[in-house]
């Protein structure tokens, strides 16, 4: 009986999920392996203790483990894909996939085959795979230049709605339940907070924010919305690029903005099913990890050398 471990990399959690070739044997969910959010040390920590956590769990030692994939947004940048090989090659054994966190997610969705993946996590991609095995995405690049409709996007429009109402001298829900979340006594403190280098967890944000839209907070359901329409118009893109004539689509979702925000759900299928008349929407979120755990059972090659 061979094992196999499917790994997510967040960027606020990590999910293993330790299976033989038919059935789920354990799992775990840990810290965030974003070096560039927490640094190298302790992302490596955060990958060891979750990895360790969910073998044990299957009552499998690591290095019985046959094969691994793992998907981490930052997959296209070498020095991730290639930190990320050699900390996993150091506690598992077999054979060890590095891909894009997009990619396991609509495998989870669509089982390999054609359809559109909208992730809107701490940041956001939408990964499209027709039915001719061609593949299309828009948006992923970044919090600072894209990432559109993600938590960190929305908790940045948060605080610049906020800092808004505060000159205009307009009282504020959302600016008080910005300087809750983080726990800030002052607009001086804010302000130093949010221009900060490297950036504050803006993610972090996205509870409050729906909490103020769920109370009836116009800003926060302006935000929630707009994240909706960005989603939609990045999903338009992709569709346009892999359907360009009159198609089935199948669209799916993932991510905490999805799972936590009914606006940004709503505003999003209202939009797609608009502008294309053969999408089907399911806006059950799907989960991602199962979908590396898929992709470890195949006879795949590692993207990398030991």
């Amino acid at each position: 009986m061979s094992f196999f471990l499917g790994i997510d990399g967040g960027g606020t959690k990590t999910e293993c999920v330790v299976g033989d070739e038919f059935r789920v044997l354990g799992s775990s969910v840990g810290g965030t392996i974003k070096i560039k959010k927490v640094g190298e040390d302790a992302a490596g920590e955060a990958l060891e203790i979750a990895v360790g956590e969910a073998c044990r769990s299957a009552g499998v030692a690591p290095l019985q483990i046959a094969r691994t994939c793992i998907g981490i947004a930052g997959s296209s940048i070498p020095e991730v894909t290639k930190w990320t090989y050699s900390v996993l090659k150091q506690l598992v054994a077999g054979d060890v996939q590095v891909v894009n966190d997009a990619l396991v997610a609509h495998r989870a969705a669509f089982c390999g085959g054609a359809g559109v993946l909208v992730i809107a996590g701490t940041g956001s991609n939408v990964l499209g795979i027709n039915e001719r095995g061609e593949s299309g995405r828009a948006g992923g690049w970044g919090p600072m230049i894209s990432d559109e409709g993600s938590g960190f996007w929305i908790g940045r429009k948060a605080v610049a709605y906020a800092m808004r109402a505060y000159d205009g001298k307009h009282s504020s829900g959302l600016l008080d339940a910005v300087m809750k979340a983080w726990d800030l006594k002052t607009i001086e403190e804010l302000v130093s907070t949010a221009n900060s280098n490297p950036p504050p967890d803006f993610s972090s944000l996205l509870p409050a924010v729906v909490r103020c839209a769920n109370s009836g907070d116009k800003s926060a359901c302006e935000i929630l919305i707009s994240a909706g329409n960005e989603l939609a118009q990045l999903t338009g893109i992709v569709i346009g690029k892999l359907w360009p004539k009159f198609s089935k689509i199948a669209v799916a979702v993932t991510g905490g903005v999805f799972v936590h925000s009914s606006q940004t759900r709503q505003r999003f299928a209202e939009l797609v099913r608009a502008e294309h008349s053969g999408v089907t929407a399911n806006l059950s979120p799907v989960h991602p990890v199962m979908g590396a755990l898929s992709m470890a059972r195949q006879e795949t090659r590692s993207i990398l050398t030991s």
